[in-house]
């Protein structure tokens, strides 16, 4: 029992940094979202919310309409994964600029968000569709098949690869900034993470969405947009 507690303990010390960045992030995402669930059950309808909450429920509000739009009546499947995939995208891209090791420029990681949207694509697809949702692996006529599975799986490597080179290069140039720009890159560094950091973290973390959002339209059944 103590050999395998040690084995255990030694598994966990040599970790990568980037390991531990991902699970604090996650675990961020989860208590921000128990208290924001705890704001709103509180909220009194008599009452006028607070500029926060009203900025906050908006939002939230105008993402989930965006979702329907896409999506159709199977839109509260989609919203909140979809909506939780971006808050983590997007901290992992910009944790960079508080000194953590960002974790998306790990392909690992980025693989690992692929096969997240891969999997909500197709978990849309069967709550639409059912089981006639793999007859689309058929279409236009049998043959296809081959190409049609390949086609399902090529957005994970694209997706993936699109995410861990965006970061990876930002990581990069901002390390030669700091290693050659001497006590210059005090001044010059904080504009680069706001550009590569913020900037290109933000656009991609809409990019990993919208893209899963519009895979996962393609898997709807058209019957999901009647009113």
């Amino acid at each position: 029992m103590w050999i395998m507690i040690t084995q255990i303990l030694d598994y966990l010390k040599n970790l990568p940094v980037y390991f531990y960045t991902s699970l604090g992030i996650m675990a961020l995402i989860a208590i921000l979202s128990v208290i924001a669930g705890n704001k709103v059950k509180k909220m009194d309808v008599r009452q006028t919310p607070s500029k926060f909450m009203t900025i906050f429920i908006s939002a939230v509000e105008s993402y989930n309409t965006m979702i329907k739009g896409y999506i159709g009546k199977h839109w509260t499947f989609v919203a909140p994964v979809t909506l939780t995939l971006a808050a983590y995208v997007f901290l992992s891209n910009i944790s960079g600029a508080f000194a953590l090791d960002s974790p998306t420029k790990y392909t690992s990681i980025t693989f690992s968000i692929s096969i997240t949207s891969f999997i909500i694509v197709q978990l849309t697809g069967l709550i639409s569709q059912s089981w006639r949702h793999f007859l689309g692996l058929f279409k236009p006529f049998w043959p296809m098949f081959p190409l049609n599975v390949m086609s399902e799986f090529t957005p994970i490597i694209s997706m993936s690869l699109r995410l861990f080179g965006n970061i990876a290069s930002g990581s990069v140039f901002l390390f030669l900034i700091y290693k050659f720009g001497g006590w210059l890159s005090i001044f010059i560094a904080p504009a680069f993470h706001m550009v590569f950091d913020i900037g290109f973290g933000l656009i991609q973390a809409v990019v990993v969405v919208l893209l899963t959002v519009i895979f996962a339209s393609n898997k709807v059944s058209e019957s999901d947009f009647a009113k």
